[in-house]
C-alpha cells in the first residue's frame, strides 16, 4: 500500500530530464519546471547513496535488497555528473557522489568482462544476484562514464 521508488525507474527519469534539458532551449517556457525537477531529485538520492557507492532497487527500503543495482545506480552517476557540468547540481556537493558512484559502479566489472549487478527486465524491484548482467546496464554504465569525462574536461579545477 505504499510508494514505490525504483533504482532504475528512477534513473530513467532523472537521465531522461538531462537529455531533455540538453535541448530544450534556454528560453523555453517549460524550462524552469524541468530544471527544478531535476533539481530535487539528486538532492535526496544522495541521502540514499550506500556505503559502497550505488543505489539499491527499492530507494526507500534497501534493507530488503542486499546487492546494488547497477544500471539504476549508472543512470543516477550519469545524470549528476550533467547537472554539475551543467551547472545545475554544485560541485561541491555532487562530485563527491559522483566520485563514490563511479568507484561503485567499476567494483561490478567481472574478471570475464561482464558488468553485473543488474536486475532484470522488470517494473518494479526485485530479486537477482550479483552475477546479472544485461545491456541495459552496460549502456547507462557507458552514459555513465562518458559524462564524467566530460564533466571533467569542463571544470578540471574542481576535481
Amino acid at each position: 500500500g505504499q510508494k514505490v521508488f525504483w533504482s532504475r525507474g528512477n534513473g530513467w527519469v532523472m537521465a531522461g530530464i538531462a537529455r531533455v534539458l540538453t535541448f530544450l532551449p534556454a528560453n523555453d517556457p517549460r524550462r524552469p519546471f524541468y530544471v527544478e525537477n531535476f533539481r530535487q531529485m539528486p538532492e535526496n538520492l544522495r541521502t540514499l547513496q550506500g556505503t559502497d557507492g550505488l543505489w539499491r532497487p527499492g530507494l526507500l527500503d534497501a534493507a530488503d535488497y542486499p546487492y546494488p543495482e547497477v544500471s539504476g545506480s549508472a543512470f543516477f552517476v550519469y545524470a549528476m555528473a550533467w547537472g554539475v557540468r551543467n551547472g545545475i547540481l554544485s560541485p561541491k556537493e555532487f562530485r563527491p557522489v559522483v566520485a563514490r558512484g563511479w568507484r561503485g559502479l567499476i567494483a561490478h566489472i567481472y574478471e570475464d568482462g561482464r558488468l553485473g549487478s543488474t536486475q532484470p527486465i522488470g517494473s518494479a524491484p526485485g530479486a537477482y544476484g550479483p552475477g546479472a548482467s544485461y545491456v541495459f546496464g552496460t549502456g547507462a554504465f557507458l552514459m555513465a562514464g562518458s559524462e564524467i569525462v566530460e564533466m571533467d574536461k569542463a571544470k578540471p579545477a574542481h576535481r
